[in-house]
């Protein structure tokens, strides 16, 4: 009987990366609104989305932000609706709103709001579902550690 290619190449992930399988995520929460503004207001960012292309931003304490990936560079503004870390930058930025939950001491992943992971009432269960993960620039990340709620 031949194995099915998806199910083989799941098996042999679950197999080389159990951080996948083991990792207990049971214990994060959405940050607050305030939590979000006094985190990351007036702070350098950096990150990585999940394709590992790395960015740079600064949020502004007026709510202005400046954006860098690679050559570009957006200035944009932010808020918070709720516990949605929002927004908004001219084309072809564009933006969006995305909650976000800390994973470690200088960790904290996104999930865009719109998103079937964003918009539920915890973060994913499972590990590697966000759309961005960040961390303060001016301290060292802890991006590789796992959960620590």
């Amino acid at each position: 009987m031949r194995a099915l290619p998806g199910i083989s190449v799941l098996l042999t992930l679950l197999a080389v990366s159990p951080a996948l399988s083991e990792e207990d995520r049971s214990g994060l929460v959405w940050l607050s609104g305030e939590e979000i503004r006094s985190s990351f207001a007036g702070k350098p960012l950096a990150g990585l989305y999940p394709s590992q292309r790395p960015w740079n931003e600064f949020i502004h304490v007026d709510g202005t932000t400046d954006y860098r990936e690679g050559m570009n560079r957006w200035k944009g503004t932010w808020w918070i609706r709720s516990r949605e870390f929002c927004f908004s930058y001219p084309p072809p930025g564009v933006g969006g709103c995305f909650r976000v939950t800390r994973i470690s001491s200088n960790c904290y992943e996104l999930y865009e709001f719109d998103s079937s992971s964003g918009s539920e009432d915890t973060p994913p269960t499972l590990a590697n579902m966000w759309n961005g993960r960040m961390w303060e620039a001016d301290k060292p990340t802890t991006c590789d550690a796992r959960p620590t709620v």
